[in-house]
């Protein structure tokens, strides 16, 4: 293993792959290439295959006599049923981790860390932490943090060839990698060694692919539908019916072939 070693430049074809990086040419019969999310939707390969947004969390001091009222003593994990999906589970000393993957929309790979930490979202998380467990008014949020999610059209992850038969990638998580890619990862190693075995013909290797649009139109249109998802799910909560711009915004993904939600 010779981590932090950048890779310059990778080729592929019938006698296997290459890759070179400042201090080193590798050659191998063929490779698995895993990448961060933003780096992934900004590589030409992918282009088209993944949307960048973020899943922010707040942590709450500890609050063990709220969790022993509410009858939450048994370290669940809960999630909603929204398409800006609300998650949430207790911590060992008490605490409360509530997170909302409701984040902005990145421009390409240009992440400008807000997907790290994006205060207007954090806000939001906090305010929807409280209106969930009235219970927490005057306790204090201790920590809150995010992260980038590589968002798949079809909310599944993906493991497709890029530009060669010698090369693999797994890709699209969309928030979900700790079991799928374990179970990826034995579906990479097969492809790379060429084994013809049930992990190299599951149903998620090399589907035919769905395109999402790129660049700016990608960034302004998927921050629009975000808002109208936002402002739809906001408004049903409160038992209203929401407005026909929202409407029409939320239902364009579903048009054009997108999943979104769980």
């Amino acid at each position: 293993m010779f981590e932090r070693s950048p890779l310059r430049r990778l080729r592929a074809g019938g006698w296997g792959c290459l890759a070179e990086t400042p201090a080193a040419r590798i050659r191998s019969g063929s490779c698995a290439i895993a990448l961060g999310s933003a780096f992934a939707a900004a590589g030409s390969p992918l282009r088209g295959r993944l949307t960048v947004t973020s899943s922010h969390i707040a942590l709450t001091e500890p609050v063990p006599e709220l969790l022993e009222e509410i009858g939450w003593t048994g370290g669940e994990c809960i999630t909603d049923g929204r398409a800006m999906v609300h998650y949430m589970r207790t911590t060992p000393d008490g605490r409360i981790a509530f997170g909302w993957g409701g984040g902005r929309i990145a421009c390409g790979a240009r992440l400008g860390g807000r997907t790290e930490l994006d205060p207007g979202i954090v806000d939001r998380v906090a305010s929807d932490l409280r209106s969930f467990f009235p219970g927490l008014e005057g306790r204090r949020i201790t920590h809150a943090w995010g992260g980038p999610i590589d968002v798949s059209p079809s909310h599944l992850p993906v493991v497709a060839p890029l530009r060669s038969d010698r090369v693999h990638a797994a890709f699209g998580y969309t928030g979900n990698g700790v079991g799928p890619s374990r179970m990826l990862g034995r579906t990479l190693s097969s492809l790379v060694l060429d084994r013809r075995d049930e992990h190299a013909r599951l149903a998620l290797v090399d589907p035919e692919p769905r395109r999402v649009p790129t660049g700016l139109p990608s960034w302004l249109g998927g921050n629009a539908i975000r808002a109208g998802l936002v402002a739809k799910e906001d408004a049903e909560e409160r038992g209203n019916t929401s407005g026909p711009l929202s409407r029409g915004l939320a239902a364009i993904p579903e048009r054009i072939g997108i999943h979104i939600g769980r």
